[in-house]
């Protein structure tokens, strides 16, 4: 997977620790399967839109906080 799906899975790994949670206890509070989502963290998939919301509001955060900069990875348009 790229550079911007491994950050964003290493920023989730920090947000959910410091909330406290295993990545066991999270995938169930979410409702994700611990399998897939030990992936995202790894960075080996991108997620759904309804997804990412699912893990802001249980983890009472911002997207921008688990977020990549969008600065840092432009994407050539057209």
């Amino acid at each position: 997977m790229s550079d911007l799906v491994k950050e964003f899975g290493d920023k989730l790994r920090l947000k959910r620790k410091a909330a406290g949670f295993s990545q066991e206890s999270f995938a169930a509070y979410v409702g994700i399967e611990r399998g897939n989502y030990g992936k995202m963290e790894r960075g080996l998939v991108n997620i759904k839109l309804e997804t990412l919301y699912k893990i802001t509001n249980a983890l009472d955060c911002e997207f921008t906080e688990i977020l990549p900069s969008r600065l840092k990875y432009k994407v050539e348009l057209g």
